[in-house]
This record gives structure tokens, C-alpha cells and sequence, in this order.
């Protein structure tokens, strides 16, 4: 039997339409035609859920280990109380500290190499300041222990990295440094080359202030962090481009010349996407170890429970999840294998025929 790659699913917050979105995608046969799904959740919440939506072909395999899991089914490993209050669209403590918990079990499994990938369910951006952090970027950089993170919106005219995400409007200036967007242009860089093998990436970075780009009349923020941090990253072969004002990048089809952009804050870059691409486009985790995927929902209280809510987010986070895994295990398969280069006299010289001319991929980690 093919080996498919072992999908951990985390189960959101129980509250919104995590379970919703997890039973529509997990009922089409097809999945288990091109991964082996790994829910981490509850049977009972799942059964509920499964209940209220009136949906016939859904079944789960229990396992108590992700070693366990049949590729021909969809697996459930139970890691949650039984006793757990399920309050249909309502962020609650309990929803927000077993979604935590459930997804902590899940990238522990990661870790351990019992699950390739990790896609997780919505769950609310409180449930991951429990541990003191300021949202699911936050939360997974002080994991992982990087400053070079970066979250990456993809969708199928557009990839969206940024430089800032979850901190107040009035504190985005002074964390606009040249050195961490350098960081961020850099982490966005090796990522296009290792995870979706873009030869030379073309990355435009968008300006902060109005009118940027406009007769190259910058403001501080652009002449003293974004220009040195451009100039910086092309002197080390990165193609990166601009500052580009937001509102000329957007407003016709400039943007699709580029194979990713940079917004340097959450708003600047987060809305333009959800425009062009709706809510189908997924987030990638960059710059981590691992690769962890989510959708773009929210937890969506206020649809909760109706059978209304939407699963192609979810479904391409999965398949985004599944397609960077592969392309990045090839080309480091290509990485491990290169040949050396013989020069004329016959003697091996690697550095001439190197890893980053054979794929366009430093060997070097980010």
C-alpha cells in the first residue's frame, strides 16, 4: 500500500465551527485517497456535532496513538474530557484551554515524527494568550525559539507574508526595524525556494507611510528600516522590490508579477488578500521546523451549529500542508544527493555545482 503522509487535524474550539468544518471534509471518501487523517479531539463532540448536521458517511477509527492510525479510514485519537461542556457559540475558558491542549498533543506528536504535518481547526486568538503570547504566531515562534517567523497567506494569485501581526497600530513603527525585516525578507526567501521551489523569488515589500514610492519622497520609517533592509537582502541575491504603496500594488494586477509580497503590518497585507482570494486562501508557518497549516476562518461563533459554514479553507490547508511537506522533502532529497562538479583536469569541485544552482536553494537553514 502507498505510505500517505500521517495528517494531524486539531479539533479547534469545540464552541465555534471547527467540528463543523473537520466532519465536511473528513466525509468525502477522497481524503484517505490522498493522506492518512489523524483527528485530535473528542468522539463525543464529533458525535454531537455529526448529530446536529445530519451527516450519514462520517466515521472515525479510534487509535490511541498516531502510529496506530489505518490509511484507509479516518482516525480519531480522544484526547479530551468527556465531561467537557460543549456551549454552541460561545468562547468559553474551558473551549478556549482544551483547544490548547488538544493542540500541544498534536505538534508533541510532530515533534516525535509520528505525524508528518499538522493542519489545525479554528480556535480563538484568546485561547493562545493562556500561555502568555500574543496569538498563534507568537505562540509558535516562542516554540520553536526564532524571531525570523513568518506567517504566509497563500491563495492562487497571491502569497502574503508580514513583517508585524498581532500588535497595536500605534506600536508598528517602532517595531520596523531594518534588521527584522531583513529577517522576515530572508526566512520569505528560503521558503519560496525549499517549499515551493521558486528559482529566484520575486518579493515586493509594501511601504508604511501614504503615498509610498510616490517620486521616492520617503518618510523615516522607509529611508532608516524597509531601504537598508531591501538593500541589504539583494546584496545577498534576494530579489527583493520596492516600497510599494499598498493602494497602487492592489488596485489593478501589478501584484501578480511578484511570487510573494511583504506587508509590514497585520491590516495592510490580511485585507487586500481576503479581497482578492476570499477566505479559501490558508496560512503557512514559516521559518518553524515543522510545517503547520491553518485556514484563514475564525472560530465564527455567531454561525456556529447552523450548517452554513464553509470547509474550503480547511480543505486547503490540508493540501497546502501535504504539497509543502513533499516539495520540501524532494528538494532536500536533491540537497543530500547533488553530484559533485569534475573540472577539466578532473577533480571535484562541489561549491561549482552547487545545491543553490541545481534548485535555487541555499543549503544553509534559515
Amino acid at each position: 500500500m502507498e505510505n500517505r503522509l500521517r495528517v494531524g487535524i486539531t479539533h479547534g474550539d469545540i464552541n465555534g465551527v471547527a467540528y463543523e468544518l473537520i466532519i465536511k471534509m473528513m466525509a468525502e471518501n477522497r481524503i484517505c485517497e490522498v493522506c492518512t487523517p489523524i483527528f485530535y479531539g473528542s468522539p463525543k463532540v464529533a458525535a454531537y456535532y455529526r448529530k446536529n448536521l445530519n451527516v450519514e458517511n462520517f466515521n472515525l477509527n479510534n487509535i490511541q496513538s498516531a502510529t496506530e492510525a489505518n490509511q484507509k479510514r479516518c482516525n480519531v485519537i480522544n484526547c479530551v474530557d468527556d465531561n467537557v461542556k460543549v456551549e454552541v457559540g460561545k468562547e468559553t475558558q474551558e473551549s478556549n484551554e482544551v483547544a490548547m491542549s488538544v493542540l500541544k498533543r498534536a505538534l508533541d506528536d510532530l515533534e516525535r515524527k509520528e505525524l508528518d504535518v499538522v493542519v489545525a481547526a479554528p480556535q480563538s486568538m484568546r485561547s493562545f494568550q493562556l500561555d502568555g503570547g500574543n496569538g498563534c504566531f507568537d505562540f509558535f515562534y516562542k516554540r520553536y525559539d526564532t524571531n525570523s517567523g513568518i506567517p504566509l497567506l497563500v491563495g492562487e494569485k497571491m502569497k502574503m507574508g508580514f513583517v508585524t501581526t498581532h500588535i497595536p497600530f500605534k506600536e508598528i513603527a517602532e517595531n520596523l526595524t531594518e534588521e527584522k525585516i531583513f529577517n522576515k525578507l530572508k526566512t520569505l526567501d528560503f521558503c519560496l525556494r525549499r517549499d515551493f521551489t521558486i528559482r529566484k523569488p520575486r518579493i515586493a515589500i509594501l511601504g508604511l507611510n501614504p503615498g509610498s514610492s510616490e517620486r521616492c519622497e520617503f518618510d523615516n520609517e522607509e529611508k532608516n528600516a524597509v531601504l537598508p533592509a531591501i538593500n541589504k537582502a539583494r546584496e545577498q541575491g534576494i530579489m527583493a522590490l520596492g516600497p510599494y504603496a499598498a493602494d497602487r500594488l492592489f488596485s489593478g494586477t501589478e501584484f501578480e508579477k511578484f511570487d510573494a509580497i511583504l506587508a509590514l503590518y497585520y491590516d495592510q497585507g490580511m485585507i487586500p488578500f481576503k479581497t482578492i482570494e476570499g477566505v479559501e486562501g490558508a496560512v503557512l508557518i514559516a521559518g518553524v521546523p515543522v510545517v503547520f497549516t491553518l485556514p484563514l476562518n475564525g472560530p465564527a461563533y455567531a454561525i456556529a451549529g447552523q450548517g452554513i459554514a464553509n470547509e474550503q479553507g480547511l480543505r486547503k490547508a490540508l493540501y497546502l500542508a501535504i504539497d509543502v511537506y513533499n516539495t520540501r522533502m524532494q528538494n532536500i532529497s536533491l540537497v543530500d544527493n547533488s553530484l559533485p562538479h569534475y573540472d577539466v583536469a578532473g577533480n571535484a569541485n562541489e561549491s561549482d555545482l552547487n545545491v543553490e544552482q541545481i534548485t535555487g536553494i541555499k543549503e544553509e537553514t534559515v
